[in-house]
């Protein structure tokens, strides 16, 4: 599967982390080298690849690094942050 196919996998997965790992894989990056390229640190990376949101501060900072993600590997932006915001909201009551 190439680069372009990765394009749009976020609209069709539940799991941002999936998503985002899926397309370091296919763009034959390791964590480190993501880390190096986004600045973020590679703790960091691997929480959002799990959805392990608990080791973030806060909300702002997993939308940004998950942006920051995204970029480098090739994914559509605004459809990660719209997944990650789904993710990120409670279940309707």
């Amino acid at each position: 599967m190439g680069r372009e196919e990765y394009k749009g996998l976020v609209a069709q997965s539940e799991s941002v982390g999936a998503a985002l790992m899926c397309a370091r894989v296919a763009n034959n990056l390791s964590i480190a080298d993501l880390a190096e390229r986004t600045k973020v640190s590679s703790r960091f990376l691997h929480a959002l690849e799990q959805d392990d949101f608990s080791v973030f501060v806060g909300r702002v900072y997993i939308v940004g690094f998950a942006k920051a993600y995204a970029k480098a590997v090739g994914l559509d932006i605004d459809g990660v942050v719209s997944t990650l915001g789904r993710q990120l909201s409670p279940e309707p009551l």
